[in-house]
């Protein structure tokens, strides 16, 4: 099943009001205005606000596909993406490293200013599509784009301890797996 993007947004001018199918009303602002919300206010804020867009995100597409767990993992990305594509975040990706889980943003309108918000969105999603509770490590960012390690709590906190070591976020990736490969 391809992510069918028709009819998800209503625009009702005679009521000055936009909506989403399945999710209610919605305003449109400028991204830099929401920037500088978030801009204006402490971490936890933030985060909860972004994990907040993230569950509707994952929960809009738990109504197109089902349980989210029961789909390829191509599929799931798709139409998570699509939603997040929806609600103006950019493009998603998908690439794998080994057993490493890593998504990535390109041509979001938020730039890197807006990568922390991104990161909680794919929190918020993760936890609402697969039930899990995940951190979406910030590995790197080239230009429009964006990649996100999704991870446990433990991996996440090796993750952030070797990138302030200067290791590069390709090496961190080459020390999971070895990590992985001694745990089993």
């Amino acid at each position: 099943m391809t992510f069918d993007p028709s009819y998800a947004l209503e625009f009702d001018f005679g009521r000055g009001q936009v909506r989403m199918v399945n999710a209610g009303e919605r305003v449109v602002i400028p991204s830099d205005a929401l920037l500088a919300l978030c801009h204006g206010t402490n971490d936890d804020v933030v985060r909860d606000f972004g994990r907040r867009l993230g569950t509707e995100a994952g929960r809009r597409m738990n109504d197109r596909l089902g349980e989210a767990w029961q789909a390829s993992l191509e599929t799931v990305v798709e139409h998570l993406g699509g939603e997040l594509a929806l609600m103006g975040f950019g493009s998603l990706g998908l690439e794998r490293w080994g057993h490493a889980l890593v998504l990535s943003f390109r041509h979001s309108p938020l730039a890197p200013s807006g990568d922390f918000l991104l990161g909680a969105v794919l929190e918020g999603a993760m936890q609402r599509s697969f039930g899990r509770d995940v951190v979406a490590a910030k590995l790197m960012r080239d230009g429009d784009q964006v990649r996100f390690l999704i991870a446990g709590y433990d991996g996440a906190n090796k993750v952030f301890g070797w990138l302030s070591e200067g290791v590069s976020w390709g090496d961190v990736l080459s020390r999971l797996a070895g990590a992985d490969r001694g745990a089993s």
